[in-house]
């Protein structure tokens, strides 16, 4: 009974940090009607731009240097949107926008050396990462997706394959195949009551994942932007009636996106070591909305604890049978087990559809 207590536990642990990575799929599922396969690719990126300020990494001039134009050039795209139209206005507006995010990661690097404690390095380089983040997610929005509006979802998806193996590629031409040691050394706050031992890591995981979704929600239906969101999921030709921008929101959504998959990437490196392999746990995010609903917000929340529990209760109970990495498997067959009773996932919106 103790083991079991302890396994379910550890799950939902887990579990809160698959359902954020859920949240990223389902809000640009709803704004776009588009699937994100290029999760993981976020997901390593979003934790390696962590790295470089917490542990104050520096790069190579010869990487550093290409890295500076790919942002300048990609940078004076995002910020003026129509490069072609206004190229000596876009420029500068380049210049700008990568000026500042040059300021930023070179404001968060000389500030967190100068800290000695890990807790305030992690309190600085977090956000400064995180920025980064969404940085690097409105630019990928620009540049892939933008231009696909108004055609299939289907075509955005499928770029985002695509997008997912241009990221690996530059990620292992920037910090290589190899795996960096990450330890955040953050308080300890391991719980232990009587036979029950919950680590601090796990649970310093869960609290961070489930805080960020409940940040994320209360912008979606607490600001004006994210009634905005809303309402572009509902009906975007609707919302365009109305006034609101809907290419302005899908830009939102997708840098929303990229900052809580960096969250999430930064909580699953801390349980061992950052490295490019480490984008298979994306895929986590596959059986937690297909089982939750592709639209359900609530749905990704219930979604990634029954994953995270499902996981954890297969490691411990049916691996030692001799079914090695069966935990990794076990997500998928549920997910075949739901779909077989609900195609639209627990909480998933019932669509019928004339074609």
């Amino acid at each position: 009974m103790i083991d079991l207590i302890q396994t379910l536990g550890s799950g939902i642990l887990v579990g809160l940090v698959y359902a954020l990575l859920g949240l990223c799929i389902v809000i640009i599922f709803k704004a776009s009607e588009a699937f994100n396969f290029a999760i993981g690719e976020f997901l390593i990126l979003g934790s390696f731009l962590f790295y470089v300020l917490f542990f104050n990494e520096t790069l190579p001039w010869h990487r550093a240097l290409p890295l500076g134009v790919l942002i300048f050039l990609f940078f004076s795209y995002v910020f003026f949107f129509d490069i072609r139209a206004r190229f000596v206005i876009a420029i500068p507006s380049g210049l700008v926008a990568g000026f500042l995010i040059f300021c930023v990661l070179f404001f968060g690097l000389n500030l967190s050396s100068l800290v000695s404690s890990s807790l305030l390095r992690f309190i600085i380089a977090l956000p400064m990462g995180l920025l980064a983040a969404g940085f690097v997610g409105s630019m990928v929005e620009r540049i892939t997706i933008k231009p696909l509006l108004g055609r299939s979802p289907i075509s955005m998806t499928i770029i985002t394959l695509g997008l997912g193996f241009f990221l690996r590629g530059c990620i292992q031409l920037i910090w290589g195949s190899h795996a960096y040691p990450f330890f955040l050394d953050l308080p300890d706050i391991t719980m232990e009551m009587g036979d029950f031992l919950f680590l601090s890591d796990p649970i310093w995981a869960g609290i961070l994942s489930l805080l960020t979704f409940g940040l994320v929600i209360v912008f979606l239906f607490r600001s004006r932007w994210g009634l905005a969101i809303r309402a572009t999921s509902e009906d975007q030709a609707k919302a365009m009636a109305f006034g609101i921008n809907s290419r302005f929101i899908l830009l939102i959504v997708w840098a929303i996106s990229a900052l809580c998959i960096a969250v999430a990437g930064i909580m699953i490196s801390n349980f061992g070591a950052l490295q490019v392999g480490m984008g298979y746990v994306g895929l986590r995010a596959i059986p937690v909305v297909l089982i939750g609903g592709m639209d359900s917000i609530g749905g990704a929340l219930i979604g990634g604890i029954i994953v995270g529990v499902c996981e954890s209760l297969a490691g411990t109970y049916i691996e030692p049978m001799g079914l090695i990495g069966f935990k990794d498997v076990a997500p998928y067959i549920l997910l075949l087990i739901v779909l077989f009773i609900r195609p639209y996932g627990l909480f998933g919106t019932v669509r019928i559809e004339r074609v």
